[in-house]
């Protein structure tokens, strides 16, 4: 086995979302922690509170302008002091296609952070060391958030962890 095919084993961690407030809360953290360069892919049912998350992210990451679902643009940029971030939404799409090359570019640009949403089309372009989180909404109106993340982003969970 070569060097450059081992990647090293994912942290996980939970977190209980009690509402719209504690998502906004807690990915305003992470999004305040941001460098650019990270990918982080979200992973849930409609309405699990996906895009609720990317709007705190925005918001810790310095934007101010309004952060919404790219469900029908596929691509929204936002642009914040030191970073941008490219949040992507493959919902609507049956075939990939030339988008995988789009999201080879962002991926490869330090300055942005790349967030998915219904990105299991494109994994094979996905790099392998990326966020993953999960939401799942609880039997009592919360979420539960798991969050696998390589050593390499740890520094976005550091007080969570």
């Amino acid at each position: 086995m070569e060097e450059s095919d081992i990647t090293s084993k994912p942290k996980s961690i939970k977190v209980l979302l009690k509402d719209v407030s504690a998502t906004l809360n807690f990915a305003f953290k992470i999004g305040s922690r941001l460098k650019g360069g990270e990918t982080i892919e979200l992973i849930g049912d409609l309405g699990a509170g996906k895009t609720t998350f990317v709007i705190g992210l925005a918001k810790g990451a310095g934007i101010s302008e309004p952060v919404s679902s790219p469900s029908f643009t596929i691509r929204n940029d936002y642009a914040a002091q030191n970073i941008n971030i490219a949040h992507f939404d493959f919902f609507r799409l049956s075939d990939p296609g030339e988008l995988k090359e789009m999201l080879s570019e962002t991926l490869s640009d330090r300055h942005s952070v790349v967030v998915i949403e219904w990105g299991s089309e494109l994994n094979q372009v996905l790099p392998p060391e990326r966020v993953k989180l999960t939401l799942k909404p609880t039997a009592a109106g919360s979420r539960e958030a798991e969050i696998a993340y390589p050593e390499a982003y740890a520094y976005l969970f550091e007080e969570e962890a």
